[in-house]
């Protein structure tokens, strides 16, 4: 176990190093991903302009805690892994990583994680002041902050493998981000970034459970809004476990494949 642990802490350190040079570019990533606090102001005018000033049960408060909520937990789920794993196959840039003993699936892994912990700081103080702002009120049970981190550990997890295997289609085709776009727009939709789950028609909702998304966005928000119980985040959290494993075993099999395909063009 020594010599797995020395190859994370190294392989922690420097992607931990290569993101800080660039702090300045992860603000801007951020700042660029806002559609969850856009939805939050068009929402909470909605529900100020309502009889009874709420829309199905949130007022514009509720309605600012749960989008930043979403916003602040999709933070922490920003996967680029696809966009890199494209030119590296289709271009044979991924023949000298090849060569290391090591998949690079976990250098591109690590350095996901060594990024969040570059943006977390900024990213709780924009938190604290759009919650300022907009008037978001965060639960006070303390057992839905570790439930909401639990979930979004797991629903990192899940993303990176299916974002790592929409990657590895460029074995075979000549832009295997197209998928990785389709895949988003079912993400954000039935992730809650839109609205919340509740909103959508039953059937889209019967539907939603059974997929990995409700759990990944939606579950946390409602954690911290104060509108789930710490049964359904137990529930969540094995949802994205059995999920997490299929993602992983999934993107095996299409690396072992990919690699054959890619030597056996000469790459």
């Amino acid at each position: 176990m020594n010599w797995a642990w020395r190859k994370v802490r190294v392989l922690f350190a420097t992607q931990f190093a290569l993101m800080t040079e660039y702090r300045a570019e992860v603000v801007i990533w951020m700042l660029s991903g806002t559609l969850s606090l856009v939805m939050m102001l068009v929402w909470m005018a909605q529900a100020e302009a309502a009889p009874g000033g709420q829309v199905r049960g949130y007022t514009p408060a509720e309605f600012a805690t749960y989008f930043l909520s979403t916003w602040l937990i999709s933070q922490l789920m920003v996967v680029w892994v696809a966009w890199e794993l494209d030119p590296a196959i289709r271009q044979g840039q991924l023949s000298p990583w090849l060569l290391r003993p090591l998949d690079p699936f976990w250098t591109y892994f690590l350095g996901h994680v060594a990024e969040r912990f570059v943006r977390l700081p900024a990213l709780l103080g924009l938190v604290a002041l759009f919650a300022w702002l907009s008037g978001a009120q965060f639960t006070a049970q303390w057992w839905a902050y570790p439930a909401a981190i639990g979930l979004a550990v797991l629903g990192f997890t899940a993303r990176f493998l299916w974002e790592y295997t929409i990657g590895l289609l460029a074995f075979w085709t000549d832009s295997s981000t197209s998928f990785q776009e389709l895949v988003w727009l079912l993400y954000a939709a039935l992730g809650g970034m839109f609205a919340p789950l509740a909103f959508y028609p039953d059937w889209v909702q019967r539907v939603a459970v059974w997929t990995p998304f409700p759990y990944m966005l939606g579950l946390p928000a409602q954690l911290l809004s104060g509108k789930a119980t710490l049964a359904q985040a137990l529930q969540g959290g094995a949802v994205l476990l059995a999920w997490g494993l299929i993602f992983g075993v999934v993107r095996y099999a299409v690396w072992r494949v990919g690699l054959r395909r890619y030597g056996a063009v000469g790459a």
